[in-house]
């Protein structure tokens, strides 16, 4: 049965957070998909609705409880769960002493699956218009993802130069699975560029399987799919690494979402294994993978491991600290019925990690100004 956010929270932690929050993955959401049609062209608003468009959902594999969100995460407007500033504040953000909230619209991880490129891009597009309006217009601590349609990378360029210049947006977002291709295909430079000139960060956010996302992983169901959603990004990442765009592009930083982290100690010390014995084969290689890791990446801490073995809760803390310290943010991945609650998520964490996670990494990622006095 789905969860609660009340139902998610451990009574005896239920009290509001004494630092700030910088939440990294919010899933902030139209009403309905029919909210997106005002920021298209006419020809793009007349084919979404003669062709009875019902979002970027269509063609997703049919798990019924892929789009499950907490249950009292629906609007009183009658909208589903972050589809109302005004909720989300009362809700969640006022009540954990939010400082910021990073939006990654759930269109993020179905946009670039799609083959109809340009129909992608004018969808890529109206979100990001709507996002600046609805959200980032009404409430300077709510910040954007740029959506863009990777199947096309010079198309999303053209897109990430667009908006990518507002100030409240910080991050390009993108599927953990590629449309074509490992993520360190060339094809996909004009996508760093961008973010470069833009001074933005790459989000990666766990994708759905389908459409282009053709990568042989095939689940039966969606308990199969959760267990692997690091598999992808573990992918991504030995791609940028051994592909050289790291040492191309020394600017680049990127967050892995919602992919959880516990495999990330050892697919930084398996690239540092083979590297030494495989260098003839990508000699624009020059450092050690796990410090290119350490350089260029961040994690987000949804899903959480959380051991049955309380005796085990310790080595969670021991695998954060292989990755570093000022390596792991907060994310909480509402509303969606995998929620982690900042209260719940770090209770066994020491105090001053559990600062650098709920706002000082993030603060330093994106580089935020936050006061410890949020909501006093």
């Amino acid at each position: 049965m789905t969860n609660t956010v009340e139902e998610n929270i451990d009574n005896t932690l239920n009290q509001k957070t004494k630092v700030p929050v910088i939440d990294c993955d919010l899933h902030a959401n139209p009403h309905s998909q029919n909210d997106l049609l005002p920021y298209m062209s006419d020809y793009w608003k007349n084919f979404m609705i003669d062709c009875g468009w019902r979002g970027v959902f269509q063609g997703a594999p049919a798990m019924a409880i892929l789009q499950r969100n907490c249950l009292d995460s629906d609007t009183p407007e009658g909208g589903t769960g972050a589809s109302s500033l005004r909720y989300f504040r009362e809700q969640i953000a006022d009540k954990y002493n939010y400082a910021y909230a990073v939006i990654n619209p759930d269109a993020t991880w179905f946009i670039s699956a799609s083959p109809q490129l340009e129909m992608a891009a004018a969808v890529a597009s109206a979100y990001n218009d709507w996002q600046i309006e609805h959200w980032l217009s009404k409430d300077p601590s709510m910040l954007g993802s740029v959506v863009v349609a990777a199947q096309n990378p010079e198309e999303a360029a053209r897109e990430i130069d667009r908006v990518g210049s507002h100030p409240q947006i910080v991050q390009v977002a993108l599927p953990s699975f590629s449309p074509y291709g490992a993520w360190g295909n060339p094809r996909y430079y004009p996508i760093w560029e961008a973010a470069i000139r833009n001074g933005l960060i790459i989000t990666y956010h766990v994708s759905t399987r389908g459409g282009l996302y053709r990568d042989g992983f095939e689940v039966n169901n969606f308990a199969e799919s959760q267990t692997g959603n690091g598999i992808p990004l573990q992918v991504a990442m030995s791609s940028l690494v051994f592909s050289g765009v790291l040492e191309k592009y020394k600017e680049l930083r990127f967050l892995f979402n919602e992919g959880g982290f516990g495999w990330v100690p050892n697919t930084m010390y398996t690239m540092d294994t083979h590297w030494p014995m495989l260098r003839r084969e990508v000699p624009w290689v020059k450092r050690p993978p796990s410090e290119q890791v350490r350089e260029h990446f961040w994690f987000g801490t949804q899903p959480l491991i959380e051991p049955n073995r309380p005796e085990d809760t310790k080595h969670v803390v021991d695998l954060a600290e292989m990755i570093g310290r000022d390596k792991i943010v907060y994310t909480s991945d509402y509303p969606h019925f995998t929620y982690n609650p900042p209260e719940i998520t770090f209770k066994h964490f020491p105090k001053e990690f559990r600062e650098n996670i709920l706002y000082k990494n993030a603060a330093k990622l994106y580089g935020l100004p936050v006061s410890m006095e949020v909501n006093k």
